[in-house]
């Protein structure tokens, strides 16, 4: 079975990568989330982390550059990973898709929610496994992705210490329900890195969280548990390749705002080698 791995777009399908698909083989396609999430929101995000790592008072976005910018950015950001999911479904494959934390968010449009959930439920080859898992050639696909609490985030001088303590324990509790019930062969989809590859953030000085972890410690402890042999991650612009945490081969595609995916062959019956092609 050949996988098309694929993910971290920004509301972004370049015309490159569009071209570079069309001639690619795969029978199945793997988002990994972050349809959306505009670059226009990142100077913002640089700079409410600054000022949280100083101890200072972090104003919201809204409260930074006001309402009325903040909603258009938010209708634009909300239709830009609208158009990556439907190319995505274009391709004409099966496929499941997990989402990111520029996806994990709701906003209002004329009072009404949208969810990329809904979204998704109308598209015709691809459907969300967010948290949830999906069998296809014999094989459980195990999906976790959104917004997660990194490790670095844990002080206790935050204020939402608290908060984001019981966000972790929920969200652990949840991946081991789920894994809890499956049986057999199963390839595990995060958005998130686990713990200790890929996890390393290289911003530059720009970056107060260089030097710093975004893996999260128990997507490391339930691969050492399960052992699949093959588990998918992106988040991290700053990396593309392939590393082994115990028996699990951990792959990072690359991210598809710069037209970077990964085609990985995997042995039927989960027997024999991976085979990873890389494309940047």
């Amino acid at each position: 079975m050949k996988i098309l791995a694929i993910g971290d777009f920004h509301g972004k399908f370049p015309l490159k990568l569009k071209n570079k698909l069309s001639k690619e083989d795969f029978d199945l396609v793997l988002g990994l989330g972050d349809y959306t999430g505009l670059p226009e929101w990142r100077p913002i995000i640089m700079m409410q982390l600054k000022v949280k790592k100083k101890g200072g008072d972090v104003l919201s976005t809204e409260e930074i550059i006001g309402k009325r910018r903040y909603t258009a950015l938010l209708k634009k950001d909300y239709a830009a990973g609208r158009v990556v999911l439907k190319e995505i479904d274009r391709l004409n494959k099966p496929g499941f898709v997990l989402f990111g934390n520029g996806d994990w968010y709701r906003i209002f449009l004329n009072d009404v929610g949208k969810f990329y959930e809904d979204y998704v439920k109308k598209l015709r080859n691809i459907r969300q496994i967010n948290r949830g898992k999906a069998r296809f050639n014999g094989i459980t696909f195990i999906g976790f992705g959104g917004y997660m609490d990194i490790d670095v985030y844990f002080t206790k001088k935050d204020p939402n210490f608290r908060k984001r303590v019981q966000r972790r324990e929920e969200s652990q509790r949840k991946l081991n329900k789920i894994l809890f019930k499956t049986k057999g062969e199963r390839i595990f989809l995060f958005h998130y890195p686990p713990k200790g590859v890929f996890d390393i953030i290289h911003g530059g000085k720009k970056n107060p969280m260089t030097g710093n972890s975004a893996g999260i410690g128990f997507f490391r402890e339930a691969l050492l548990r399960y052992r699949p042999k093959l588990a998918l991650c992106g988040h991290m612009h700053e990396y593309q390749g392939a590393k082994k945490i115990g028996k699990t081969l951990v792959v990072n595609p690359g991210d598809a705002e710069r037209g970077r995916y990964a085609i990985i062959d995997y042995p039927d019956g989960g027997k024999g080698k991976i085979k990873v092609k890389f494309v940047n």
